[in-house]
């Protein structure tokens, strides 16, 4: 599902300057552009490659304002400030909000409102396109 949710990440992008972003304990930020991962990567390639093709060209970077986390086997996303952290992979203690195989997250989205109608397009293409239900969530 990944590669399906990028695709349609891709194609909606526009001139967006939006960050494939990870974050270590301490919410220092690291990211690559995700224009620069949607030539970079086959759409039909397996979870595992994409992740791994992302976490290779990420870089430390400085920026605010909203992250999507993306969950493309629970089918959501949910929209949250990037000073707050949120989804913490227990696991790995160095960078805990980080991508793997089965998240990711995007930002820095300007506002809350943005990142919502952003992903609520993903989400009518994905019922459209496979026909699953792909919540869009914030608080």
């Amino acid at each position: 599902m990944w590669g399906r949710i990028l695709k349609l990440i891709c194609e909606e992008l526009g001139d967006r300057n939006l960050l494939f972003l990870e974050a270590d304990k301490d919410l220092k930020w690291y990211g690559v552009p995700v224009k620069e991962i949607c030539d970079k990567v086959s759409f039909e390639a397996t979870n595992s490659e994409i992740a791994q093709t992302v976490r290779a060209n990420l870089q430390e970077v400085q920026g605010k304002g909203w992250i999507v986390y993306v969950d493309p086997f629970n089918n959501f996303a949910d929209i949250y400030e990037s000073d707050k952290p949120r989804y913490g992979n227990r696991w790995n203690l160095e960078k805990p909000f980080d991508i793997s195989e089965v998240r990711f997250r995007i930002g820095f989205f300007a506002s809350k409102e943005d990142a919502y109608d952003f992903f609520l397009k993903i989400s009518k293409k994905i019922k459209e396109l496979y026909d699953i239900k792909f919540d869009v969530i914030y608080v």
